[in-house]
């Protein structure tokens, strides 16, 4: 398991922090406990909650109690409510943005309890939420220099980079390097095949997945790792039998309940893939998790040419999502809504509400910012997938400010799509593919890209783009948007366009 493709690299947030704790007595009276000296140090006034600190870090390592790392984390805070480490951390792991913000500002408040180097750690933590990844990079860089042998700090920021930012060189180079240190830290294997298959590169992925299962032969995760990464190369069936092990392993290890789901419904068997997310839906405590899982439900019935009832399902599960104040889920249903509308300005209207419902929640601002580029970038793009050059215009200059402050990769790379969305349909092509090629993990950036480099002449780099495109397999809406046109301009050997309608071809 490495998280939910919904959103993909673009927004991905259910990963795990890579961290044990290894604490020391400090008697019976109580007292600070401290770390081992190799790993950054965390100190706590209360033994309980540094066994359930632990805990916490362990199961997130194991990948194996999800939802139980967090609630285990919740304990840590409340046997010491001045844990500032602890409060970082759930904030970092916690899918629910009203907990999100409370635990952070609950971390800053308490940081004067924490020792230097975890205040660098909490920074960093921070930063990944607060949007200020100036500072806490340059954390992480001062944790990593001091504390080298630290294999549980390299291994998290390496999947940081890959996983949220998509800085795969720079992760895959932090992972190989933990490796060769120690070549069956699993946690690192599990990660770094995430990184290769994220990247494009989901071949070098399968080896590592071999030295997984060898190594934790009695776990779930491996299998659920292994099945992902077998789904992403296109091998369906393989895909079916790692999640079919995994769960017999752990009848409870829900995300492989969903994988199953994914995998069917990328098959073309939705109904029996609306059967195994509803089992996934029943098995998730956390509610984030539950409703990308209804959304993910609800996108079968578009798979199906189903469109009218997916949106009927999108509207509940919206408004659900926005009473229960999650800001993400909200939006993300109406984002949906709109790649898969037909008519173009209830399309914009549909995404224009994905918008408001980011910006009327409350919620950390590098968060705010990835998703509102996010959908920014999709908003240029249904515009230009119409050819409404005003309205791609318009989601250019709504993106400029967020990018000129933000240091966050995502913002990068939305902004310049939609620059490219732009430029192609000012008929400047050679200046679209320049710009869209620095997105290449977006399906919707490879569709208009293939565009632009058919319409400048470059047929041999369309093919590829398209071939690229083709051969992505996660459970995005991007894919289940851009790929089925793409698969069925190869068959018919020639280039999809920025106006294909995506639902009426079956993936």
């Amino acid at each position: 398991m490495q998280g939910n493709f919904m959103r993909g690299i673009m927004n991905i947030r259910n990963f795990s922090l890579y961290s044990i704790v290894v604490l020391m007595a400090a008697g019976a009276t109580g007292g600070s406990l401290r770390a081992q000296d190799r790993t950054v140090p965390y100190t706590t006034s209360s033994a309980e909650a540094g066994r359930w600190y632990e805990l916490a870090m362990k199961e997130r390592e194991d990948l194996l109690f999800v939802d139980k790392g967090v609630d285990s984390m919740r304990e840590a805070v409340k046997a010491d409510p001045q844990f500032a480490v602890a409060h970082a951390a759930l904030a970092y792991f916690t899918n629910d943005p009203v907990e999100e913000k409370r635990e952070r500002a609950l971390a800053q408040k308490n940081i004067a309890n924490a020792s230097p180097d975890e205040r660098l750690f909490i920074t960093w933590m921070n930063s990944t939420k607060d949007g200020n990844l100036v500072p806490g990079i340059a954390a992480m860089n001062d944790l990593l220099a001091k504390y080298p042998n630290d294999e549980r700090l390299a291994n998290m920021d390496g999947e940081w980079l890959c996983s949220k930012q998509g800085a795969f060189e720079h992760g895959e180079a932090v992972l190989q390097h933990t490796l060769k240190s120690d070549p069956k830290y699993f946690p690192a294997l599990n990660n770094l095949a995430y990184c290769y298959a994220l990247s494009g590169q989901p071949k070098l992925a399968a080896p590592l997945m071999e030295q997984y299962v060898a190594l934790l032969p009695n776990q779930p995760n491996p299998q659920d790792s292994y099945g992902e990464i077998m789904r992403m190369l296109g091998d369906y069936p393989a895909a079916l039998e790692h999640y079919t092990k995994a769960l017999q392993i752990d009848p409870e290890f829900n995300t492989s309940q969903a994988g199953l789901a994914t995998t069917y419904a990328l098959m073309g068997d939705q109904e029996k893939a609306r059967a195994q997310y509803l089992v996934a839906i029943a098995g998730t405590e956390e509610r984030a998790t539950k409703f990308d899982y209804r959304i993910l439900w609800a996108m079968t019935y578009y798979r199906e040419n189903q469109p009218e009832q997916a949106r009927q399902e999108l509207m509940k599960i919206s408004l659900e999502a926005e009473h229960g104040g999650l800001a993400i889920e909200h939006a993300e249903a109406h984002r949906d809504m709109a790649l898969f509308n037909p008519e173009p300005q209830g399309a914009l209207k549909d995404i224009d509400h994905a918008r408001a419902a980011l910006l009327t929640h409350d919620f950390a601002w590098g968060d705010r910012d990835d998703e509102l580029a996010t959908i920014l970038f999709t908003r240029a793009f249904i515009a230009a997938r119409a050819g409404l050059q005003k309205e791609v215009q318009k989601s250019v200059d709504l993106l400029s400010p967020i990018a000129r402050t933000s240091r966050s990769d995502i913002v990068e790379r939305a902004y310049h799509s939609a620059n490219g969305a732009l430029s192609s349909l000012q008929g400047k092509y050679d200046a679209a593919v320049k710009e869209l090629e620095d997105d290449a993990q977006n399906p919707l950036s490879l569709q208009l890209l293939a565009d632009a480099q058919e319409k400048a002449g470059q047929a041999a780099d369309a093919q590829k783009t398209l071939a690229t495109l083709a051969a992505i397999s996660d459970d995005r809406v991007e894919t289940a948007v851009a790929v089925p046109p793409a698969r069925a301009a190869l068959k018919a050997n020639r280039p999809t366009t920025a106006e294909a309608t995506p639902f009426h071809v079956r993936p």
